[in-house]
């Protein structure tokens, strides 16, 4: 249980965040938000400036367990977390606006989280969009969770959630499990963001069977990393890899569990290739994201023409990098560089990118993989 919480900025959401979190203090500059946010229960209201020491000091900042720093302003956001970071509160959260400032908040050492101006404006192009155009299609209409025995899957679910409420309700993410309590506790997170969730129980021992059943009714399968390593201790096999094989669709092992700001595809001569950069590139669209694209071999110029076509009506800002010597050891560096949040790559290898090459990608990336089959 958390103890003190100081939020700075009284907007819509800090006030959200402290409907959900009692006893919380917010700090606001505006009058009549603060005014507004006085309304929530159970929580202390401040007039003042959340970059000011003295001001946190005051409402005891050396004494929190969480510093919440919401602005739309990334100055008075950075100043506050400097100085709660500068006085050990274990748990800072800050929202950076400019997506451009967010390296300079890691370096301090502070969790963030980025809302992309792009990300609202595709938003609001689809809403209005009218030209027939299929800029609005999302990537997947079904996304389904298995929880193998008694694992969570935690991460797995948590990004099944996330790219759902990205899809604004058009996406229905599945649960499979044999642990009803745990099923029901997916069913309250679902509704907390407004996800459509259908929960699907089933005996103890039955899971792969009831799975297979619905492999090929989904758009996606999104698993936990850790569920490969458990599975590997238990059964002395990949299940993971082994699903992959089996499924046409795409499979997602989870990591990041937060927006995707940048995508990295990997582009062989593969048949799957289109098919891998309009998921990728509608990803992006959903996230406001920028895409980076290693094309590893040779692609016509007509490959190349409908990538740029597709990445116009799609609104996304496409990065071609270039391969110099090597392709796959420039492949490996890019995965390896901690710079993208999502890497989408073939599954079956028929190009350049060998299965082998695959395999270790998925289980070595530090970030959240989708393979397209």
């Amino acid at each position: 249980m958390m103890g003190k919480r100081i939020i700075v900025g009284g907007g819509r959401i800090g006030r959200e965040v402290a409907m959900q979190f009692p006893g919380s203090i917010i700090i606001e500059a505006d009058p009549s938000a603060a005014e507004r946010s006085s309304r929530i229960h159970d929580t202390r209201v401040v007039i003042g400036d959340g970059g000011d020491e003295k001001l946190l000091l005051d409402v005891g900042l050396d004494e929190a367990d969480a510093f919440i720093s919401l602005t739309d302003d990334d100055e008075v956001n950075y100043r506050s977390a400097s100085i709660a970071k500068r006085y050990g509160v274990p748990k800072i959260v800050v929202r950076v606006e400019d997506p451009e400032h967010e390296e300079r908040f890691r370096r301090l050492g502070v969790e963030t989280v980025t809302f992309p101006a792009k990300m609202i404006a595709n938003y609001i192009g689809d809403l209005l969009r009218s030209d027939g155009l299929d800029s609005n299609s999302i990537p997947f209409g079904k996304i389904l969770v298995p929880l193998i025995g008694k694992v969570r899957a935690e991460k797995a679910f948590k990004e099944a959630l996330l790219i759902a409420s990205a899809s604004n309700g058009k996406t229905v993410v599945e649960v499979i499990s044999s642990d009803i309590m745990e099923l029901r506790k997916k069913e309250a997170m679902a509704r907390e963001v407004g996800v459509p969730l259908f929960n699907h129980l089933l005996e103890e021992g039955k899971l792969i069977e009831m799975l297979k059943s619905h492999l090929h009714e989904a758009d996606c399968i999104i698993i936990d990393d850790e569920k490969i390593a458990l599975i590997d201790r238990l059964l002395h096999r990949n299940v993971i890899l082994q699903l992959m094989r089996s499924v046409s669709c795409p499979v997602l092992v989870a990591r990041t569990c937060n927006y995707y700001r940048h995508i990295l595809v990997l582009l062989d001569s593969s048949e799957v290739s289109e098919r891998i950069l309009i998921i990728a590139l509608q990803i992006a669209h959903l996230f406001g994201s920028d895409l980076s694209v290693l094309v590893l071999e040779e692609m016509s110029p007509e490959f190349r023409e409908r990538i740029k076509k597709r990445g116009e009506v799609e609104n996304v800002d496409i990065i071609k990098l270039k391969v110099d010597g090597n392709a796959m050891i420039e492949a490996v560096k890019e995965v390896k560089s901690q710079k993208y949040d999502l890497i989408v790559i073939p599954w079956r290898g028929t190009g350049i990118i060998r299965s082998s090459m695959i395999r270790k990608i998925v289980n070595d990336a530090s970030c959240s993989v989708l393979t397209v089959a």
